[in-house]
C-alpha cells in the first residue's frame, strides 16, 4: 500500500473511527484506494496513526455502505461494482431525485442556491483540469446540496449514498469521463439550478430526469460485454470459493 495515500490522523483528533472513516473514505473516492486493492487493519492503523479499533469500526461502516466487501474469504477489499448494479443504483436516483428538486424549488432558500452555484462553478473548474476525482466530488455535493435545500434529510443521504456507489463504478473502470461528458453534465446541472431559482418545480423535475438518464447512459458503457462477463466469472469464484 502506497504510504503517501491516507494523510495521518492528528493525535487531538476526539472521534478517531469518525476520522479514519472519513479518511479511508476519501481514499476510495479520490482513486487512491483502487478497486480489489486490499484493506488491511494493520496498515491503515499505521497510516493514520491510531490504533486498529476505530479502523476497523470505520471499514464496517464503508461496508454497510456498500464501498468495500470481503472477497473469497480473505479480508476486505475496495468493491468493483458491476453494469448492473450500477445501473440499478442510478434508476433509483432517477426515481427519488425529481421529488428532492421539486422540493427544493419551493423550500430552497437564497443563501442555499448561492452554495450549489458555487459548487457547479466548481465542477466546470475541474472539467476544465480533466480531474475526474474532483469533478466527481463536485458532482456529488450538488446533488447533497439540493436534498438539504429541498429539506429531506432521508433521501438526500440515500442519493449520495447511491452517487458514491456510481461514482465508485466509474472509477472501477479504469477510464475517464471526456472534457465533453463533464461539460454536458455541468450544463445539466446549472440547467436544474436555473429551474429551481426560477421556482418552477415541473421544469426542474423534468431535468432531473434527463440528467440521471444521459448520465446513465454515458456512464454504463465502459464497460464491455467481455469485461462484463469476466466480473460475473469473478462473483462466481467468489461464492463457490474457487479462488481461496
Amino acid at each position: 500500500m502506497d504510504t503517501t495515500t491516507l494523510r495521518p490522523i492528528e493525535k487531538r483528533a476526539l472521534k478517531y473511527r469518525e476520522t479514519a472513516y472519513a479518511a479511508i473514505k476519501e481514499a476510495i473516492l479520490s482513486g487512491q484506494l483502487v478497486p480489489d486493492q486490499p484493506l488491511v487493519e494493520e496498515q491503515l492503523a499505521a497510516l493514520l496513526h491510531i490504533s486498529r479499533t476505530p479502523v476497523r469500526e470505520a471499514l464496517a461502516i464503508l461496508e454497510h455502505e456498500g464501498l468495500i466487501g470481503p472477497r473469497g474469504g480473505r479480508g476486505l477489499y475496495v468493491r468493483s461494482l458491476t453494469r448492473q448494479e450500477f445501473v440499478e443504483l442510478f434508476v433509483a436516483n432517477e426515481i427519488v431525485e425529481p421529488d428532492l428538486v421539486r422540493r427544493a424549488a419551493r423550500l430552497a432558500t437564497d443563501e442555499w442556491l448561492h452554495v450549489i452555484a458555487e459548487t457547479v462553478s466548481r465542477g466546470r473548474f475541474h472539467a476544465a483540469q480533466m480531474d475526474l476525482p474532483r469533478f466527481l466530488q463536485a458532482g456529488r455535493e450538488f446533488h447533497r446540496l439540493i436534498g438539504v435545500a429541498a429539506e429531506n434529510g432521508p433521501l438526500t443521504e440515500f442519493v449520495v449514498r447511491n452517487q458514491e456507489r456510481t461514482d465508485l463504478y466509474l472509477l472501477s473502470t479504469g477510464k475517464t469521463m471526456s472534457v465533453e461528458q463533464m461539460r454536458a453534465s455541468s450544463d445539466q446541472h446549472e440547467a436544474i439550478l436555473d429551474a429551481i431559482v426560477r421556482r418552477d418545480p415541473d421544469e426542474a423535475a423534468r431535468l432531473a430526469i434527463v440528467h440521471a438518464h444521459s448520465t446513465r447512459e454515458h456512464l454504463a458503457s465502459p464497460f464491455s460485454e467481455e469485461e462484463e462477463r469476466g466480473k460475473e466469472t469473478d462473483q462466481i469464484d467468489e461464492v463457490y470459493g474457487r479462488n481461496s
